[in-house]
Formats: structure tokens, C-alpha cells, sequence
């Protein structure tokens, strides 16, 4: 009887000690991965330098196209004030930069707490850099984008919006049936301006570049929203967690990244609606066409005047969107950013010849009323 007691106590106290170690495996799949690992603070400390180092990379041209908002308007008009008074977002691009090389030097010393700590410290005023960015991102998009789908001069009769391009180009227009008519020349004159035919070849590439840019705007807006919002999960007493910093500065530049792609439409656009306004590119005197009577003349390009097509820079393979003449002057800051580049470089090399040996331009500059330059700029200026 004793001995049939004690098999049976064996048997509860093995089948207890099964259900106890089931539910710790349990307990252990169902703790997210980032309570069960921790990490040194040297570790987190490379991890934010890293993430650091990238964002300042990405944001040096951004914040030099882009010093404060809103832009132009808010920069100083003499060049030596705007030395002392560079823009906001170029302030706090040097703040975070100055506190990210206090950190890289603790890193280097194996100070890896102070390095840690700095490099929060960075992000949060990158943070705040990006906060009022990208919303001057998406304005200037949206802007760009309303003057790319309206016309371009309101005094041309041949110049059209995009919603007078689908009515009057699209299938079954009475325009579409006259570029189609057979005729017999000369008796049967054509009915048309042939330098309308372009409205109805890229109506349809207008008309997805504009719905493609207006879908980026969209994005833009919503992950802004959500970078936005990221801040309501934590109280006013509490500070942003790291994790939540950097998923807010993805966000951010997620933000930027979708307006510079609104913009890139809205300069096709331009491109599509516009094709012969980059005639002085092509002409051998670099000037517009003669038109109603009028002669042709050598526009001007930033303030400075040449012969455009003897410009080496015009023509490599893909002509660089500081020459473009179909998308308005004013917007050549943003299609530049929108590849990466700095605005103020492209001009000094491709236009003022920064680099040419013997200082002596390969092509004569007729006329340069382009801004001032600084004296003694600093060097990252």
C-alpha cells in the first residue's frame, strides 16, 4: 500500500515538473526579443554612431539647399550676414555634427557611457532638424507640383493645364481626329498649330507622372503624420525612448525621401509640357527661337548669361537639371536636391567654372548678376 502511494507521488511530482517547464517555455516565446537581449553600452553606442553618421551624410545637402524656412524668403539678403545668420536647419545640423564628434571621441577612448549619451543627444537635435524639414519638404512639393499642372505663362494661348490637356487631347477630341485626317496637300490645309501635337503624344504620360507625383505627396504627408504622432506614446514627464527616436528620424527622412520623388514628377511634368524651351541649348548661338516676328535672344540662366550650347556641362549623357530651361529657375534647388546634390557646388562648377584650369572658362560669360559670395566663407559654407 505504502509502496503504491509512493509510485503515484512520483508520478504527480514528474507530471507537475513537465507542466512547470511547458509553461517557462512558454512564458520565454512569449517575451519579445528585445527584453531577453541585452546589450553593452559600447555596443548601442556603435549601433547610433553608425545610424548617425549616415543621417548627417544624407542631410548635409538638404540643409544647405534648404537653410531655414520658409526658403528663400527667410535668408539674410547680404552675403557677410548670412555668415552669422546661416538658417536654422544649418544651426542645428553644426550642433548635432559638434555633439556627434564629442561622442566619437569617447567612443574612441572606450568611454562608452559619455559616447552613448552624446550620441542620443545628436539624434534628438537631428530630431528636431527634421521636424521642420520635412514639412518644408512637402510644401515645396505641393507647391512645385500645383504650378507643374497649371500653365506656366498665363499670357500664352498655346500654353495648357493638365485638365485642359485631357479634354481637348483625349480619345475622340475633335484635335485628336484633325491630327489623324488624311489630307491633300496643298489644297487641304491643316487645321491646327503643329506645335500643339505635343499635348496629344504625352498626354497620357502627363497625366500618370501627375497622378504618380500627387500618390508620393500622399505618402509624404501620412508618414509625416505618423512620425508626428510617435511623440503622443510617451507622457510629458517621460522622456523619448532611443528605439522611438530612431524609428521617428527613419520616418522623417522616409518623409523627405517621398517629396523629393513628388518633385521629380512635377519636373517631367514640366518636361513633357514644355520640350521646346530647351532650344538655346541646341542652337549654336544659344539663343531662344524667333518667334511672331520677335528675334531670338541668350537667355539668362541663376543671373549669368553665355552661349548655352558651347556649355561642356550641357549635354553628358543625361543633361543636368541646372541647365533644364522647361522647368522654371526657381524650382532648380529642388530637382538638384532631389538627387543628392548641393545646389550652390552644381552652380559654381557647371556655370561659374570653379574648377577649370587657369581659372579661364571654356565658354565666354556674357553677363553674371548672379548673388554675391561671401569673403571668407567657412568651409562648410
Amino acid at each position: 500500500m505504502a509502496k503504491q502511494i509512493l509510485i503515484n507521488n512520483t508520478k504527480s511530482i514528474k507530471k507537475f515538473s513537465n507542466i512547470m517547464i511547458l509553461g517557462l517555455v512558454i512564458v520565454f516565446l512569449l517575451i519579445p526579443n528585445s527584453v531577453l537581449k541585452s546589450e553593452s553600452a559600447g555596443e548601442k553606442a556603435v549601433y547610433h554612431r553608425n545610424l548617425l553618421i549616415k543621417n548627417l551624410r544624407k542631410l548635409r545637402p538638404m540643409v544647405y539647399n534648404f537653410p531655414c524656412s520658409p526658403y528663400p524668403e527667410c535668408l539674410p539678403k547680404d552675403p557677410q550676414e548670412r555668415l552669422k545668420n546661416p538658417g536654422l536647419h544649418v544651426g542645428l545640423y553644426r550642433k548635432a555634427k559638434r555633439i556627434y564628434q564629442e561622442g566619437l571621441v569617447y567612443l574612441y577612448e572606450k568611454n562608452y557611457i559619455n559616447a552613448y549619451s552624446r550620441f542620443l543627444e545628436s539624434q534628438a537635435v537631428i530630431d528636431k532638424l527634421l521636424e521642420s524639414l520635412s514639412q518644408l519638404y512637402i510644401d515645396r512639393a505641393e507647391l512645385m507640383f500645383r504650378e507643374a499642372i497649371e500653365k506656366k505663362n498665363p499670357n500664352d494661348p498655346n500654353d495648357m493645364s493638365i485638365v485642359d490637356i485631357s479634354m481637348d487631347f483625349g480619345p475622340g477630341s475633335k484635335l485628336r481626329k484633325d491630327f489623324q485626317k488624311a489630307r491633300e496637300i496643298p489644297i487641304d490645309p491643316r487645321r491646327y498649330d503643329p506645335r500643339n501635337f505635343h499635348w496629344a503624344i504625352n498626354k497620357y504620360k502627363i497625366e500618370q507622372a501627375t497622378q504618380k507625383g500627387y500618390e508620393y505627396l500622399g505618402l509624404a504627408k501620412d508618414t509625416r503624420k505618423k512620425a508626428v504622432e510617435l511623440e503622443k506614446e510617451v507622457s510629458k514627464s517621460q522622456r523619448i525612448s532611443p528605439e522611438l527616436l530612431v524609428k521617428r528620424i527613419d520616418l522623417y527622412m522616409k518623409t523627405i525621401e517621398f517629396a523629393q520623388q513628388t518633385k521629380l514628377n512635377a519636373e517631367f511634368v514640366f518636361a513633357l509640357k514644355y520640350p521646346y524651351d530647351n532650344y538655346p541649348l541646341h542652337n549654336q548661338f544659344g539663343k531662344t527661337e524667333s518667334r511672331d516676328g520677335k528675334p531670338g535672344e541668350i537667355p539668362s540662366l541663376h543671373g549669368v548669361k553665355m552661349n548655352w550650347s558651347k556649355n561642356p556641362y550641357v549635354f553628358p549623357k543625361e543633361l543636368h537639371p541646372i541647365f533644364d530651361f522647361r522647368t522654371p529657375e526657381k524650382w532648380h534647388v529642388d530637382t538638384v536636391d532631389a538627387r543628392g546634390m548641393r545646389f550652390d557646388d552644381e552652380f559654381d562648377i557647371m556655370i561659374k567654372f570653379r574648377y577649370n584650369k587657369n581659372k579661364k572658362p571654356p565658354v565666354e560669360i556674357l553677363e553674371d548678376k548672379s548673388p554675391p559670395k561671401p569673403e571668407n566663407p567657412l568651409p562648410d559654407t
